[in-house]
């Protein structure tokens, strides 16, 4: 890949990273922690490596969409990371299982289009892939279950 790719895509997600993240305080960490928990949730550190782990993968794909100049898969690596940031604001900043579920719904279509765009790039293909797998068989039902579990719903949302 070529310099100018790699450093596009890292401060595309550096600073996705840095925006979407800045929903997530102590206030927003302290309501986190005091929901019920499905007993299979991931503990703390492996949510933040799965988060690390979710950058990096998201970089490499959208700087390798660059370096190919597959406008296609650019901007579906943009709306992943547009969605993935939309999802913290909405969970964190709403402090709501309930919008946090259906915000994981919506983000599925970007990251599905962005797996599908990626298809003929077998290193982004296999890069992404158990990303995609994770949020499938992982977010999805853990976001599901944890709605379902909050008995608090915040004011203004309906069960």
């Amino acid at each position: 890949m070529r310099r100018r790719s790699v450093l596009l895509a890292s401060a595309c997600t550096g600073g996705a990273a840095v925006a979407g993240n800045a929903f997530i305080g102590r206030p927003a960490m302290a309501w986190f922690r005091g929901l019920p928990a499905p007993r299979w949730q991931l503990p703390m550190p492996a949510f933040l490596g799965v988060g690390a782990a979710y950058y990096g993968v998201v970089g490499y794909v959208l700087a390798r969409s660059i370096d190919r100049r597959d406008a296609r898969s650019t901007a579906w690596s943009l709306a992943v990371l547009v969605g993935n940031e939309a999802w913290n604001g909405i969970f964190f900043g709403r402090r709501s299982t309930r919008a946090g579920f259906v915000g994981l719904c919506a983000f599925l279509v970007p990251l599905a289009a962005l797996q599908r765009s990626v298809a003929g790039d077998a290193r982004a293909r296999n890069a992404l892939a158990p990303y995609t797998a994770h949020v499938l068989l992982y977010d999805l039902p853990w976001t599901y279950r944890l709605w379902r579990l909050d008995p608090a719903r915040p004011s203004g949302t309906s069960a």
